[in-house]
């Protein structure tokens, strides 16, 4: 009897050894290098400031991102495909389009058609009337899998990202398992209608903006959790540069203000659950087979946007430890009132500040 246990009791040891090593994992690991986690500190201590921000679109699935458009209103798309436009205040809400994939960046570029990035069809421009044009849904012979995020040049051109050329938005953990920088920032030439890649090898492209007078432009790579500067003119064009590097929290979309603040929204701070493991992409595949059978504890709800000034410096800290506005992926200011949305949330909202 003993004997039939002791055997029994191996092969339950032999079935989960080879579970843990060999069966197969839905992504092909890499291993990088990332510094340590710094930390919500300093300039970016933990504050409840966002708390005093007011609900709107309450009910409206993931408003992911916000755009001002030249009639004065504000314009966001859905996780349904529907891109709805309202008054200030988040009054007067009606449907304006439905671009059948998932709209993520928006901006209106100097003919007031509205670009988008939408996840599944790529580059598109819909104008006041509704009507719908792709712009690129492939680069240099490959698929725009997921056109995340953009902004527009003074001469028309659109700079926007591919954030993955593996993954999906719903799959944006198997980035963080997998962490192969695929990635791309693109530039769109309205007069030519050719898409080139300006910079790849991005772990996650997410959100552009261009800096004052296009110097340069701005890309978020929210799995690599900094944000790289292309120099678009002057002695360093064709340079590239960390604007943040390191940050504590996941950057995901960026807008640039008139005032010189560059908002930068942060779906969520760094957990660290991953960190040790990611030079080490054979543990990485032993956890994941560990963490289908217990799941591990995700990270609580958290609201973050920074302001960051063209130097890099931290001129707005909004946080909310709270958890009751959390997954901000974008933030645009207009006047004095910082609106932003949410790839979670059923709402958005609007938060004042000083200036």
């Amino acid at each position: 009897m003993l004997k039939k246990i002791v055997i029994g009791f191996g092969v339950i040891v032999l079935f989960l050894f080879l579970y843990l090593l060999l069966y197969p994992v839905p992504f092909e690991p890499v291993s990088w290098h990332q510094m340590e986690n710094p930390g919500l500190v300093e300039d970016l201590a933990p504050n409840n400031e966002l708390r005093n921000a007011t609900p709107i679109l309450e009910g409206y699935p993931q408003p992911e991102a916000i755009a001002l458009g030249p009639d004065n209103r504000l314009y966001t798309g859905l996780k349904d495909g529907r891109i709805i436009r309202f008054d200030h205040g988040g009054i007067n809400i009606e449907e304006f389009a439905n671009t059948g994939g998932r709209p993520l960046g928006m901006k209106f570029n100097q003919q007031g058609n509205l670009i988008i990035a939408d996840e599944y069809k790529g580059l598109i421009s819909i104008n006041s009337t509704g009507k719908m044009e792709v712009l690129a849904d492939s680069v240099e012979g490959t698929k725009i899998k997921l056109a995340d995020d953009l902004d527009i040049s003074s001469d028309g051109t659109i700079w926007f990202s591919d954030a993955s050329q593996r993954h999906h938005a719903d799959e944006v953990l198997m980035e963080f398992w997998e962490l192969q920088p695929t990635g791309r920032l693109l530039k769109y030439n309205p007069a030519t209608k050719s898409t080139i890649v300006e910079m790849d090898s991005l772990r996650f492209a997410n959100g552009v903006a261009l800096g004052p007078d296009d110097k340069y432009v701005l890309v978020n790579e929210t799995v690599g959790m900094r944000i790289k500067k292309l120099w678009l003119k002057g002695p360093k064009k064709g340079d590239v540069e960390y604007f943040q590097d390191n940050l504590p929290g996941y950057p995901d979309n960026i807008t640039y203000t008139e005032k010189g603040i560059f908002w930068v929204a942060f779906p969520s701070v760094r957990t660290g659950t991953l960190e040790p493991l990611y030079t080490k992409p054979m543990l990485r595949k032993i956890a994941y087979r560990v963490s289908s059978v217990f799941p591990p504890e995700m990270p609580p709800p958290y609201g973050m946007i920074i302001g960051y000034d063209t130097l890099g410096n931290v001129v707005y800290n909004l946080q909310d430890k709270s958890g009751l506005y959390h997954d901000i992926t974008s933030a645009v200011q207009t006047r004095d009132t910082l609106y932003f949305g949410s790839y979670k949330m059923n709402k958005a909202g609007y938060f004042l500040t000083s200036e």
